[in-house]
């Protein structure tokens, strides 16, 4: 059994302990202990050599496999080995409707999936646990079972290897509470009583099943019939506990920034920020507004903080920074670096601040360099962190990989909210959500910020009470940055953008889109018309058998042979074309190699695509170079165009900072040493879906389902915050077996792909592995539908404005989206009719001119053409009548010169 989990942070590993305990979006203030008196536990394990039960009950536990005893933090402790795990004997039922289950823990640095420190949770929903966070090593959540199946779960927090530190999972009425060293980190309220299981509690393990054993030490395991909050028993360094209370984000408004002594400002043309430094030495940003609403967002400045602290030699410092200087380049925009240092240890920090032509948002770099003779320890540092006023909406937005989530789109109501409220966007290679926060205020204007890292998270709490009230934001740090800079060593905190617009949620994304496309995606995508491409993934059409993960050579050529005349302009191998653990060719089901495979694609005038995958970690030197090693091959031995990554052996980047630093780089190692280098972009669908990744990737696989359904909720949901170009529709079956059929249901299903990058994953219109061959007619509608995306919707696609015309795509009510380009007066409307249960209410068209005149053309033919205003296609909007199940339709629209 697999419960459902939430993502955090990753492994903080070394002096950053500090950060990484208090890492949870809800470290709440300590309470006072519930009760004149505490009551003895009634199983208290203290691992002197022995596994007796020191309370009243003086249980003896029993060990199974090698459970052996070292020295611990006082006096001697319990170590696990991954194996190994202690049965204490202890049954739930003894326990009431509050409880509190403790220990201190040492954590190594490994760990395997769904690791557990103790527990005994089973299937139904039974028992409790406190368990890592899936694969994301030393994130460990509290959970517990209400029965039926359902679990209550916390948010995930960190624990640093090497180090030890209290944790404790407490039960009471009103739902379940995670601490660590005594400071609540994490809470999930609901009162549905824990359901007991019938496993005894167990310590370095917590589930019915061995290979989630704990890897560490584990001392002064404690069972209380209570709901504790005051842990002053546990003997928790104070200072400890000051420190990881005062790492999380409060809700109480900081005190005002004192005037600048010198200020600039950058602009967009539609976003413009100001900023200055005081005489103190502090950053502060003074203004962020949009020139055409004039409401400045910051208009309470406060300081930006830089590092607080290092660790140099093995001792604490205290970092004190001073202003440096400042340099401004006019060159493509407006450049603003701001250079400050520290004396002891000497620190250098440049703060980037780019402004470029045109409208969109404002890029912040943050650079650390080591100018002191010794290396220095680091840890977190926001990318940004500011007090805004004037939000009455939050917006974010899941990255659907795997499984289309079932809101996708979240409006948080922050009017209504109570002060102290927290919100946070988690951004993992795991999946989770898009690292882009949108604040709006009643959707006439608003700000939005992003981060360009694939582990991230941005923070927003309610300061203040209030239809317009004042949040502070933190984007960019999850307490798990902890780097030796060696001396002379540079290292840049996860870049990302802050922007501020004027209109509503697609007006937002529209400015986002166009600088994302300008500045922010590959170099071919800018400057080659032709893309995105058709690509059609050969995994359904290849296969021993359907839905085999093993592709042979004889599927291939006759698979090609069909798909060319069709129009289409990519093919990718998917996986398992290797053998063992190198990019070899299967020399049984592939004699004749990758190559000649490559050659008839490029023959037949198709790009060729390589699928590869394998389990080296990214934060490694040693790993990165023999992951690039083999990456390598595909493009210089098999002759492909474009690299496909997946996690079928392993993270294709991993949960922590260091992981994503080491894949970026070697990325862009890679583009810039092989000629056309392209990366597309998977992860079990679309797990790594964020800014830095899109940067390098030339489009995502989108989600790992693939109904007609699930990639329209995907594109939907991904194309508030990305470029269309990049977001890869992938419609298909893992077995290879889903067939479109008949000519509505060959234009429903590739449309339903083609919003975006489109992609097949289906058997070979010949049926060669099992499917019922196409007519003629399929073929014929199919091959029109490719020439119809590539001459009139690829276009639009680059250089249209978006818009959400429709609701979330439900499978039940009519949905779709709209394409404008004002400077071609041109555009297209998606239409789908899932049902013909539900008639599509009138289309009420976006961003159009209200007194220019619009011929529009149905591609189907399913009403006359129609010429009318701008003003009416978006007042009333357009009523639109289709029949039968699984309808689609394209609208086409231009202005009547």
């Amino acid at each position: 059994m697999t419960m459902p989990y939430k993502t955090l942070a990753a492994t903080a590993p070394c002096w950053c302990l500090l950060a990484a305990l208090a890492v949870s979006a809800l470290c709440l203030p300590a309470r006072a202990a519930e009760g004149p008196t505490r009551p003895k536990p009634v199983l208290e394990m203290l691992f002197e050599g022995n596994l007796a039960d020191t309370s009243p009950s003086r249980r003896t536990g029993t060990p199974r496999g090698e459970v052996r005893f070292v020295d611990g933090r006082h006096g001697q402790c319990a170590s696990f080995d991954g194996r190994a795990w202690v049965d204490t004997g202890f049954a739930q039922k003894e326990l009431g409707e509050q409880f509190t289950v403790e220990c201190w823990v040492n954590p190594a640095a490994q760990q395997g999936p769904h690791a557990d420190i103790f527990g005994n949770h089973v299937g139904e929903g039974l028992g409790f646990v406190l368990q890592q966070d899936g694969s994301s090593t030393n994130q460990f959540l509290a959970a517990y079972g209400a029965g039926s199946g359902r679990w209550v779960t916390t948010e995930a927090a960190p624990l640093a290897p090497g180090r030890w530190q209290h944790v404790a999972l407490v039960k009471t009425p009103q739902g379940l509470r995670f601490y660590v060293n005594g400071v609540l980190v994490a809470e999930e309220e609901d009162p549905a009583p824990a359901r007991p299981s019938p496993m005894p509690v167990a310590v370095g393990l917590g589930y019915s099943e061995q290979e989630r054993c704990f890897r560490g030490l584990v001392d002064d395991f404690r069972i209380w019939n209570q709901a504790l909050s005051d842990f002053s028993h546990a003997g928790i360094d104070p200072a400890l506990a000051r420190q990881t209370r005062s790492l999380c984000l409060p809700a109480t408004p900081r005190p005002a920034a004192a005037r600048p002594a010198q200020s600039w400002t950058l602009a967009t043309d539609d976003t413009r920020i100001t900023l200055g430094v005081t005489g103190a030495g502090e950053l502060v940003v003074s203004e962020l507004c949009c020139p055409a609403t004039g409401w400045n967002w910051t208009g309470r400045p406060v300081a930006f903080g830089f590092w607080s602290g290092a660790e140099v030699a093995g001792q604490d410092k205290k970092l004190r920074w001073r202003f440096v200087g400042a340099d401004v380049e006019e060159d493509q925009g407006r450049k603003l670096t701001l250079r400050f240092a520290c004396d002891d240890p000497a620190l250098e920090i440049r703060s980037q601040w780019h402004a470029r032509p045109g409208g969109g948002p404002v890029h912040h770099a943050l650079v650390l360099t080591n100018a002191s003779t010794e290396p220095v320890t680091i840890g977190e540092q926001p990318t940004f962190d500011l007090d805004l006023a004037g939000a009455s909406a939050m917006w974010c937005f899941h990255s659907d990989g795997r499984t289309p989530d079932p809101v996708g789109v979240y409006r948080h109501a922050l009017a209504t909210d109570q002060a102290g409220r927290r919100y946070t966007v988690r951004t993992t290679p795991n999946g989770e959500f898009i690292p882009y926060v949108v604040l709006d205020a009643d959707q006439r204007h608003g700000v939005y910020v992003g981060l360009e890292w694939s582990y991230c998270r941005i923070e927003v709490v309610k300061l203040a009470d209030g239809t317009s009230p004042s949040v502070r934001l933190r984007a960019g740090n999850v307490a798990d940055l902890c780097a030796e800079l060696a001396p002379g060593e540079t290292i840049e905190t996860r870049p990302g953008f802050l922007g501020a617009y004027d209109g509503d949620l697609d007006d937002a994304g529209n400015r986002l889109r166009r600088w994302l496309m300008r500045h922010r995606v590959p170099e071919v995508l800018r400057r080659d018309p032709g893309y995105p491409k058709v690509q059609w993934n050969a995994f359904g059409a290849t296969g021993k058998a359907p839905g085999s993960w093993d592709p042979v050579e004889k599927k291939f050529y006759p698979l090609i042979d069909d798909i060319a005349p069709l129009g289409f302009e990519e093919v990718m191998i998917d996986v398992g074309w290797w053998q063992k653990g190198e990019p070899d060719p299967d020399q049984a089901d592939w004699p004749s190699g990758m190559k000649k495979a490559a050659d008839y694609a490029h023959k037949k005038g198709l790009r060729f695509g390589l699928y590869w995958t394998d389990n080296l970690d990214m934060a490694d030197p040693k790993g990165r170079r023999q992951r690039a090693d083999r990456i390598r091959r595909l493009f210089r031995e098999h002759g492909a165009d474009m690299w496909r990554s997946d996690c079928t052996r392993g993270a294709v980047i991993g949960s922590s900072y260091a992981s994503t630093r080491g894949f970026y780089a070697m990325v862009d190692a890679l583009a810039g040493e092989i000629p056309g280098f392209q990366w597309e972009n998977c992860s079990g669908g679309g797990r790594i879906k964020d800014y830095g990744a899109m940067r390098r990737s030339v489009k995502i696989f989108n989600s790992d389902t693939y109904s007609p359904l699930h990639v329209r909720q995907a594109f939907y949901d991904s194309s508030y915050a990305f470029h269309p170009t990049q977001i890869e529709g992938h419609l298909g079956s893992t077995d290879g077996r889903y067939r479109p059929r008949g000519v509505a249901g060959i234009r429903y299903a590739f449309r339903s792909m083609s919003m975006g990058a489109p992609e097949w994953f289906l058997d070979a219109p010949n049926g060669g592995n099992g499917s019922e061959p196409w007519t003629r007619q399929e073929k014929d509608a199919l091959k029109a539908c490719v020439e119809t995306y590539k001459a009139r919707i690829r276009p639009l696609v680059r250089q249209a404005d978006l818009y959400h015309v429709f609701p979330r795509p439900d499978g039940r009510r009519g949905d779709g989206i709209e394409y404008y380009d004002p400077a071609e007066g041109k555009g297209v409307v998606y239409l789908f009719q899932p049902s013909g249960k539900t008639a599509v209410e009138a289309i009420r068209f976006r961003g159009l001119d209200a007194g220019r005149t619009y011929r529009l053309d149905f591609e189907d033919g399913t009403h006359p053409s129609v010429v009318k205003s701008g003003a009416e296609l978006m007042d009333k909007g357009l009523p639109v009548r289709l029949e039968g199940e699984e309808a689609s339709e394209l609208i086409f629209f231009e202005v009547v010169r």
